[in-house]
């Protein structure tokens, strides 16, 4: 999904009539209608996923190498067993004694993590993270295997993008 910059030149009167008009009810990304989408609407990445033998630092390296926030932790049977993320390495691995080529992942990885099905709602997964203190959520199929991941910076672009969209509709009206 190609990332969409709207830049609308407005007065400040006209920016300021536009959000209140963004308060109305049912305005925009901001409405129930889309707390209660599924998270597919969102529309998750392909998560990378590596085994419970994988190393810290192979993992680390995935991170750096793809530039993402968090990798998922697979079972022998292919399903999530856990998380490790940019938060996991800052308070679990630096400044701690690893050999980071022979410790396992699974020693510092976040076990069991909150995971979620594609049809869950955004209203639901926004709810977990809040209250989890998490920002990514694995997304399994009925079986528990990984089909993506959704991530907080997801939900706050698709809103970003949907009131630049709105706000540029009413510029047009």
């Amino acid at each position: 999904m190609a990332k969409k910059t709207i830049k609308v030149e407005m007065t400040d009167d006209e920016l300021n009539a536009a959000i209140r008009m963004a308060n109305e009810p049912g305005f925009g990304a901001l409405s129930s209608e889309f707390l209660s989408k599924s998270l597919s609407a969102l529309g998750p990445k392909t998560p990378l996923c590596v085994t419970e033998k994988a190393s810290i630092k192979e993992v680390i390296e995935l991170l750096q190498k793809f530039s993402v926030g968090s990798v998922l932790i697979l079972d022998e049977q292919g399903k999530v067993s856990g998380i490790f993320t940019e938060r996991d390495c800052l308070l679990k691995v630096i400044g701690k004694e690893f050999n980071l080529n022979k410790t396992a992942i699974t020693d510092v990885m976040t076990k069991n993590p909150e995971t979620q099905k594609l049809d869950g709602t955004i209203a639901y997964a926004l709810n977990l993270m809040s209250l989890g203190g998490f920002r990514h959520i694995p997304l399994v199929d009925d079986d528990g295997l990984p089909v993506g991941i959704i991530s907080v910076k997801q939900v706050v672009d698709y809103l970003v993008n949907s009131f630049n969209e709105d706000l540029l509709d009413l510029t047009e009206e």
